[in-house]
């Protein structure tokens, strides 16, 4: 698995410490955010809405933090992590979805109180 990312940012410190947390092994492909690396040529290629983090993995490339958690999870037999039972899995789903809307905008204008 190859992951495309910079760790200053939220949503790939989730990805990379979601993985470590499931024991997956993954290749940190650092993408630099600060140096507008993931709005270049062969980063867009990748993920052309130019955002981090992004994924390969045989033959699939996948885009957005939530969806690299569960494809990896599903892909490893994680259930611990994310079960299989359809109304847990409906009700951890419910959550993600929230925090990509509200949690992210949370922790982002949290950070800018901070700075």
């Amino acid at each position: 698995m190859e992951v495309y990312a910079d760790p200053i940012t939220v949503n790939c410190r989730k990805v990379l410490a979601g993985l470590q947390l499931m024991g997956i092994d993954y290749n940190l492909n650092k993408v630099d955010y600060f140096q507008s690396e993931q709005k270049g040529p062969s980063y867009v290629a990748i993920n052309p809405n130019a955002a981090l983090p992004a994924m390969r993995d045989d033959g699939l490339t996948l885009w957005e933090s939530n969806a690299i958690l569960q494809y990896a999870a599903d892909k490893h037999g994680k259930t611990a992590f994310y079960p299989t039972d359809t109304k847990i899995r409906a009700d951890i789903n419910r959550w993600l979805f929230w925090s990509a809307v509200h949690g992210f905008r949370a922790a982002t204008h949290s950070w800018l109180r901070i700075a």
